[in-house]
C-alpha cells in the first residue's frame, strides 16, 4: 500500500470522525476534524492546499484549541480518578490479605471502608441459627440490615451504609457503617459512583470474610486432635473416616485389627500405669513398623485398626506378620507383650463397616487359636469376591479396544 493510498484511507477516516463528532461534541470538533481530513486529502494530492493554510486558520480560531484542551483535561481526570481508584481496591486488597481471624474482621473491614466513608460506629453480623450473630465483639444495637440489595447507600438507608457480604459465607452475612458519609475522595461524585466504589469494595471484603471463616473452621477442626494422645496414633474416628473415604473411592484396600492379648492381665497384675506404658509401647511400635501411607489408629481399650492402602490380601497379611513380630520383640515393658491380628481385604461393592466386622471375626479366630499369631478372613471361609484393581483404574483398563 503505497502513501497515496493510505492517506486516501486517512481522509475517510478522518471525515467519518468529522460526522460523529459533530453529533456528539458540537460542531467546534466537527470542524477540528473536518480540517484533520482536509490535511489528509491534501496529503493525498486530492485538492491543491497552500503551504502553512491549516497554521494560518487555527491561528484564526485559537478557541476551538482551549476548548479542545479543556476537553483533554477532563478525560484525563477521568481517568486519573479511575487509576486512583483501582490503586485504592489494590491496597485494601493488600491490606485484608493477612485478615484471618473473627475476632479481628470487624476492625480490619471498617477501616478499609474508611477510605471511602467515614462512620461513627460499624457491625460486622453473620446469620446463625435464626439470628445475627456480631463478629469482632458486641454489636453496637443498630436497626438490623435489609439485605434486599448489594449496597445500600447512606442516602438510602438511614444514614447506615449497608454491604451484603453474603456471597462470602453459607448463609448470610453484612457490614453495616453506622452514621456513614462519603469522605472527601468521593464527595462531588454522583449515585452511581459512590455505587461502584461500594459494589467493589463489597466484593473484596465478600472474599476476605470467606478467607476468614474457612480459617475458623479449620481452627475448630484441630481443636479436635486426631491423634491420641496416649499412644501416638490417630483416634477412631479419624481412622474410620480415611477408611471409608478409600473404601468408597473404589481403591484397594486392607486392614487389620489388632488386640494387644491378655492385656486385663497386665493391668491386674502390675496397674494400670502398666497397662498405659504397655498401650503407648504398642501404639509407637505399630507407627513406626507401617509402610508409607498406612494407618494406624486406636480402635478402643487395648484395640487398635492398621488401614493398608494398594495392599493385596498376601501383602497385608505380611504388614500383619511384621508388626506382630515388632511388638513381641519389645523390651523394658513391665512383661511381654503380644498381639493377635486379625486381616481383611476389601471385597467388591463392601462398605467399610463391613470390612472392618470381617477383620474382627478373623481376629476372634486369632484369639481362639492361642493368641500371638495373624489370620487373614479370607482364609476362614469368609466369601467375596477381593477388589484387587482401583475403581478408577478399572474402568479405564476395561475400555474396549478403539
Amino acid at each position: 500500500m503505497n502513501a497515496r493510498t493510505l492517506a486516501v484511507a486517512a481522509t475517510a477516516f478522518a471525515c467519518g470522525a468529522a460526522i460523529a463528532a459533530g453529533a456528539r461534541d458540537g460542531a467546534w470538533l466537527a470542524m477540528l476534524s473536518a480540517l484533520a481530513g482536509a490535511a489528509a486529502g491534501a496529503a493525498a494530492g486530492l485538492w491543491p492546499v497552500k503551504a502553512g493554510t491549516m497554521a494560518l486558520h487555527l491561528s484564526d480560531h485559537p478557541e476551538l484549541m482551549t476548548r479542545r484542551r479543556e476537553a483533554i483535561d477532563h478525560e484525563i481526570g477521568i481517568l486519573e480518578a479511575a487509576q486512583e481508584l483501582q490503586r485504592g481496591v489494590f491496597e485494601v486488597s493488600a491490606e485484608l490479605v493477612g485478615c484471618v481471624e473473627e475476632g479481628d474482621a470487624r476492625n480490619r473491614f471498617t477501616a478499609a471502608m474508611r477510605r471511602y466513608w467515614s462512620c461513627n460506629e460499624a457491625d460486622l453480623l453473620l446469620w446463625e441459627r435464626g439470628a445475627w450473630r456480631s463478629l469482632g465483639g458486641p454489636g453496637t444495637g443498630g436497626a438490623v440490615p435489609r439485605l434486599d440489595r448489594p449496597v445500600l447507600l447512606p442516602e438510602e438507608n438511614d444514614g447506615d451504609l449497608v454491604l451484603d457480604l453474603s456471597p462470602g459465607v453459607a448463609g448470610q452475612a453484612a457490614l453495616v457503617l453506622r452514621g456513614a458519609e462519603a469522605q472527601p475522595s468521593l464527595r462531588g461524585r454522583n449515585e452511581a459512583d459512590q455505587r461502584y466504589v461500594a459494589e467493589v469494595l463489597r466484593g473484596q471484603l465478600a472474599l476476605s470474610l470467606r478467607r476468614v471463616m474457612l480459617y475458623t473452621e479449620l481452627q475448630a477442626l484441630a481443636r479436635v486432635d486426631p491423634v491420641d494422645p496416649l499412644t501416638g496414633v490417630h483416634r477412631r474416628w479419624y481412622g474410620e473416616r480415611r477408611l471409608e473415604e478409600l473404601v468408597n473411592a473404589g481403591e484397594v484396600v486392607a486392614v487389620g485389627m489388632i488386640d494387644i492379648d491378655r492385656f486385663k492381665t497386665i493391668n491386674d497384675g502390675h496397674g494400670h500405669a502398666a497397662g498405659d506404658q504397655v498401650l503407648a509401647a504398642v501404639g509407637r511400635c505399630l507407627a513406626a513398623h507401617l509402610r508409607t501411607g498406612d494407618l494406624a489408629c486406636r480402635w478402643g481399650g487395648e484395640e487398635f485398626l492398621v488401614v493398608l492402602p494398594d495392599a493385596s490380601p498376601h501383602g497385608a497379611q505380611m504388614v500383619a506378620s511384621r508388626l506382630r513380630s515388632a511388638v513381641a520383640a519389645l523390651a523394658d515393658l513391665p512383661c511381654a507383650v503380644t498381639v493377635s491380628v486379625g486381616v481383611a481385604s476389601v471385597h467388591q461393592d463392601e462398605p467399610a463397616t463391613e470390612l472392618v466386622r470381617r477383620a474382627d471375626q478373623a481376629l476372634y479366630v486369632a484369639k481362639h487359636d492361642g493368641r500371638n499369631r495373624v489370620v487373614l478372613a479370607e482364609e476362614t471361609g469368609q466369601g467375596g469376591v477381593v477388589r484387587t484393581t482401583a475403581r478408577l483404574r478399572r474402568r479405564t483398563t476395561d475400555l474396549p479396544a478403539p
